[in-house]
């Protein structure tokens, strides 16, 4: 009985310490590279010669920032699938920001800049760039691959 009592407690004591470790503040820390760069993060740098001072959270704005989607590098022929489905959507693209144009719902310097993206994209997509394409470009060319009317991925 006095067993049962005592395991009773112990599950009780460490259901309390997990409570308290969920509610404790996080730890923010402060340091300056050898550049000269300040830097703020939930972890001191790696670096021990770095001397990183803990923040006071009292005053700080803290966001959460979401982490980013990891996609799997695209097959050889799933590259060739979004290069594919881009270059057969690449005229609708352009008629589109052409229409936004004549509608008035933009104005010549954002049909120019769109233009101008339109067009840099166009020198990405390619199968050079498809397997160390960035995370951003990665996740398009995915969608390039599951789409044959790409203008869904933008």
């Amino acid at each position: 009985m006095i067993t049962r009592c005592l395991a009773g407690s112990r599950t009780l004591l460490l259901l309390a310490l997990s409570l308290v470790a969920l509610q404790s503040p996080a730890k923010i820390y402060k340091w300056v590279d050898k550049d000269g760069n300040t830097h703020y993060s939930d972890k001191p740098p790696k670096d021990k010669r770095i001397k990183a001072k803990p923040q006071n959270l009292d005053n700080m704005n803290i966001i959460q920032m979401p982490r980013p989607v990891k996609t799997k590098a695209l097959s050889n022929s799933q590259c060739q699938l979004a290069i594919d489905n881009f270059n057969k959507s690449f005229a609708n693209h352009k008629n589109a920001i052409e229409k936004e144009l004549a509608q008035g719902s933009i104005d010549d310097m954002q049909f120019a800049a769109k233009l101008t993206e339109l067009e840099s994209l166009k020198k990405q997509v390619t199968l050079k760039n498809c397997h160390k394409a960035d995370p951003k470009l990665n996740t398009l060319l995915h969608c390039m691959a599951k789409n044959p009317n790409t203008q869904v991925c933008s």
